[in-house]
């Protein structure tokens, strides 16, 4: 291996004393030093010495970049498709549906200080996806990020993100939720009202939440309509979508039984005229890269045939790169033990090839990493398949300090042994 003594470059027969060292502890150490001390001119080798260290630093680059930028899909297919047997879209990973204008205006004059009255219908089937973050559903994207209202899927919950009416701040994003709303490849509607009184669920017709204190702004339902993923394109929901309804008020209980009824029948159509509402799919094109409004704005539906989100995001940082449940410690562990090995490689390799003292070479290697790890993170806000973060950009650059500090400790004690300790003079 690369970092063990190789005793034959020091002394003739070093086989024999190392063979020796196993039945008398100290026979290999004391051969060593008494041969390289009968041969003056002889040059006892460092663990820097090795002239393969710089080029496994570049293989290490190279292993970086192919990881960093796996599978180079700067122009990915959309993963949205019309189901074969039935009225609907199948959204995989990395899939979007979105309108290019914003959701119509209710029509209604808005009045300073009024709260949000709207109904959003969600005809739906969960798909089998990994409980390792919030996945898109529905979001009203008005440019800006966060989104002010997401209708998200973490493991078999609903929670709706929204900008809520705070004095305090002028877009403050909180969210409430229904467990088991989002069993796996189970047909469910999904109804959230709100209003004045608050926001509430209901689950195939019947209320199952109720948050008084969740009251949303009216500005929040202006946006663009994106399905099955985040405007950032990094939280791709998987499943099944049959019906979406969207309205300007809060429906009654009784006409949210009656739609139940009506959307598991076929009849979704019927709600057309309806008052108050805004938009209406039922996503029976069964071809064809448009799904009609049927409501009277007749809004258009895009599925796109390239993946490209809304909003290319770059370095996003820790507190929103995060798990929803906190920090990815597994994902930080491998971004910094991944560097480490370039840590050591390339300090090694500059002790060995540079004249600069030893704090230069451990600063230059730091930064070294740093410019990688940031050429990475930079290429990937292209890649629609790949997140750019600030969190492996921080994990990345520990790495290699980690590894710089394990080259110091590694060359000492080489150096050190090789030979012996000086004798004092």
């Amino acid at each position: 291996m690369a970092l063990r003594r190789l005793e034959h470059h020091c002394i003739p027969g070093g086989w024999f004393a190392n063979l020796w060292g196993r039945i008398v502890p100290n026979a290999a150490r004391s051969a060593r030093r008494l041969d390289c001390r009968r041969k003056p001119g002889n040059h006892v080798r460092s663990v820097s010495d090795y002239r393969c260290f710089g080029w496994l630093s570049v293989a290490l680059v190279v292993g970086y970049f192919l990881v960093g930028w796996w599978p180079f899909a700067f122009r990915p297919l959309n993963q949205v498709r019309w189901l074969p047997d039935r009225a609907g879209l199948d959204f995989a990973d990395d899939g979007i549906a979105h309108d290019f204008e914003a959701l119509p205006d209710s029509g209604k004059p808005r009045v300073a200080g009024q709260p949000a009255n709207y109904t959003v219908e969600l005809w739906v089937e969960a798909g089998v996806k990994p409980a390792t973050d919030v996945f898109h559903l529905l979001t009203l994207h008005d440019g800006q990020l966060p989104s002010p209202f997401a209708l998200c899927q973490w493991r078999q919950a609903i929670i709706l993100r929204a900008a809520t009416r705070d004095p305090r701040s002028a877009r403050r994003i909180h969210e409430v939720g229904v467990d088991g709303a989002l069993e796996e490849r189970r047909v469910r509607l999904i109804t959230v009202t709100g209003s004045g009184a608050g926001t509430d669920f209901y689950l195939d017709g019947m209320r199952v939440g109720h948050f008084p204190e969740f009251v949303l702004d009216p500005e929040v339902l202006a946006g663009r309509m994106i399905l099955g993923n985040s405007p950032a394109g990094k939280h791709s929901w998987v499943g099944r979508f049959f019906g979406l309804a969207l309205y300007s008020r809060a429906l009654e209980a009784t006409e949210i039984a009656q739609h139940h009824a009506a959307w598991t029948r076929g009849l979704a159509p019927q709600f057309v005229n309806d008052p108050g509402l805004r938009a209406l799919y039922v996503f029976d094109e069964g071809r064809g890269q448009r799904a009609e409004d049927r409501s009277r704005n007749r809004h258009w539906l895009t599925i796109p045939a390239i993946y490209r989100p809304f909003d290319n995001e770059f370095l996003v940082p820790p507190w929103r790169d995060m798990a929803y449940e906190g920090p990815d410690y597994r994902d930080i562990a491998v971004n910094i033990m991944g560097f480490v090995p370039f840590g050591v490689c390339l300090f090694l390799h500059r002790r060995r090839t540079a004249s600069a003292p030893r704090f230069a070479d451990a600063l230059f290697v730091v930064v070294a990493g740093g410019v990688i790890s940031l050429t990475i993170e930079t290429i990937q806000v292209w890649l629609p398949t790949r997140a750019s973060s600030l969190t492996d950009l921080l994990a990345n650059t520990v790495g290699t300090l980690l590894g710089v500090l394990l080259a110091l400790a590694l060359r000492l004690k080489f150096t050190s042994a090789e030979c012996g300790s000086p004798s004092p003079s």
